[in-house]
């Protein structure tokens, strides 16, 4: 893209706007450069559908990773879950003896109880 630039009329037109010769000179040099300058900084289309097709591959290489991460955090939480299963089963089943042992333990004392109450109550 060239844009042309008349140098003359544009340094004719700083100096009447106030600018003396040498700064009208200076601005002028530094519009005409500046679109050159910003030539060499645009990006073409096949740089362009470069960046966008390792862009692609990066999304979809990301994509890849976060399913590979999902994947292994469902198999350590599906792990760790059976691992709370067995815990809990082993735990119902000490508590049901500790039940049954208290039972036992309470109806014995009042087994006891009872025969020192009428011991007393005979003998006494």
């Amino acid at each position: 893209m060239i844009i042309s630039l008349d140098t003359l009329q544009t340094v004719k037109r700083l100096k009447e706007a106030g600018f003396d010769e040498p700064q009208a000179e200076a601005l002028t040099g530094l519009l005409r450069d500046a679109p050159e300058a910003e030539q060499g900084q645009l990006a073409t289309k096949a740089v362009l559908g470069a960046l966008d097709a390792k862009i692609e591959r990066s999304v979809a290489e990301l994509k890849a990773k976060i399913k590979r991460v999902a994947a292994e955090l469902d198999a350590k939480i599906e792990r760790v879950a059976g691992e709370l299963r067995a815990e809990f089963a082993l735990i119902r089943s000490e508590m049901e003896v500790l039940r049954r042992d208290l039972t036992i333990r309470l109806g014995s004392m009042i087994v006891v109880a009872t025969g020192i109450l009428l011991a007393a109550k005979f003998l006494g």
